[in-house]
């Protein structure tokens, strides 16, 4: 495995444990993007949201598994939508 999918793997794994320990965090997760899904800029307002109102911080040059967090936060939103 390259050493970048395994950092990928790493950030992902640190994510994962921080919502096992805080049960809450997922649901504030789901919340900051249903809120700022529409946005023009919902990727970016969704990322700066998380930094702010979590215990996730996402830098502002993004990395690659931040970019894969986001996206599956958005693709969660977009996917419960299609439940209703």
């Amino acid at each position: 495995m390259s050493l970048n999918k395994q950092r990928v793997i790493d950030e992902f794994l640190r994510c994962f444990r921080k919502m096992l320990m805080d049960p809450e965090l997922a649901g504030e997760l789901v919340r900051i993007a249903k809120e700022n899904i529409n946005d023009p800029n919902a990727y970016q307002r969704i990322a700066e949201e998380v930094s702010n109102q979590t215990t996730l911080k996402i830098q502002e040059d993004h990395t690659e598994a931040d970019r894969m967090f986001i996206k599956l936060l958005m693709d969660v939103v977009k996917g419960d939508s299609l439940l209703y």
